[in-house]
């Protein structure tokens, strides 16, 4: 008799494995928001899950979401060795995924074309590890060594009412980055996004035209941060160096699936207080 059948496995909680595959790791809560119809539901299965031996888990403290006990994480390969901060990165860029994932799943125009995760890697021509997602910026200015750019994701939004793609790239800030800093060679929040104008003016983005099958005009920088002063003094620095319209902020404490396409975004422009739509409505 097979590990799943002694389980008594739904054809759902099969489905958990494929998706942390996809997700790299997710926790209880997430996996409930993709598949189950309660808290509840899930712990349960995915402790059914965990004694096939077809789901792997660990804790870290900082999760407390399940009555004190901790969240778990779930995965499928051994344990990820990484700082904790990466974790908590990760958790919060696969926050917003499954914000997009959900609200597209709900709508009856917007489709998510397509979601590319940092973590989604690739083999290069040179037989080494790399990233689906790695930008290169070939002036990179006076922007002394940095010259490539590292998405958390690319997004492509469809609008099949009125047949039109978008681009966007996600950066999602836990605050652990220093904001601003000068001189060459020093990495800040900042000179990522004035690379990301260098790249724009450079079209580097057209090599998802034939990807996503449109020709894109151009992108969005969608930036999730986790604090509003943060927010304002980045949005202030932007505008003094007129940047204005294509870096895009809110907070991660108003992202989910209900409101991702809402009017909770910020352009760049200190000078503008309306908050606005990334699909235009």
């Amino acid at each position: 008799m097979s590990s799943a059948n002694q389980h008594r496995l739904t054809d759902r909680d099969l489905q958990v494995p494929g998706l942390l595959e996809d997700y790299k790791m997710l926790t209880t809560s997430q996996i409930q928001q993709l598949l189950y119809p309660t808290l509840q539901k899930a712990q349960t299965r995915l402790l059914k899950m965990h004694k096939a031996g077809l789901v792997k888990r660990f804790a870290y403290p900082v999760l407390l979401s399940e009555g004190g006990k901790g969240e778990f994480l779930y995965h499928v390969n051994s344990k990820p060795k990484v700082a904790l901060t990466a974790v908590q990165h990760t958790i919060q860029l696969n926050e917003v995924r499954i914000a997009f994932e959900i609200a597209c799943r709900n709508s009856d125009k917007i489709n998510l074309v397509g979601f590319i995760p940092e973590y989604r890697g690739k083999v290069k021509s040179d037989g080494r590890p790399g990233r689906n997602v790695e930008e290169s910026v070939a002036d990179p200015g006076a922007f002394g060594q940095e010259t490539t750019i590292i998405p958390d994701a690319v997004i492509c939004l469809g609008n099949s009412e009125i047949k039109k793609s978008a681009l966007f790239f996600l950066e999602v800030d836990l605050g652990s980055e220093k904001l601003i800093t000068e001189g060459r060679g020093k990495y800040s929040v900042l000179k990522k996004m004035l690379v990301y104008r260098e790249y724009f003016e450079a079209r580097g983005f057209e090599r998802y035209d034939d990807l996503f099958r449109f020709p894109f005009k151009g992108f969005r920088v969608l930036t999730v941060m986790n604090n509003t002063k943060r927010i304002q003094r980045l949005r202030r620095e932007l505008t003094q160096r007129g940047i204005k319209k294509f870096i895009w902020f809110t907070e991660d404490s108003t992202i989910n699936q209900h409101n991702i396409f809402k009017k909770i975004w910020l352009i760049a422009d200190a000078n503008d207080s309306n908050n606005y739509s990334i699909i235009g409505r």
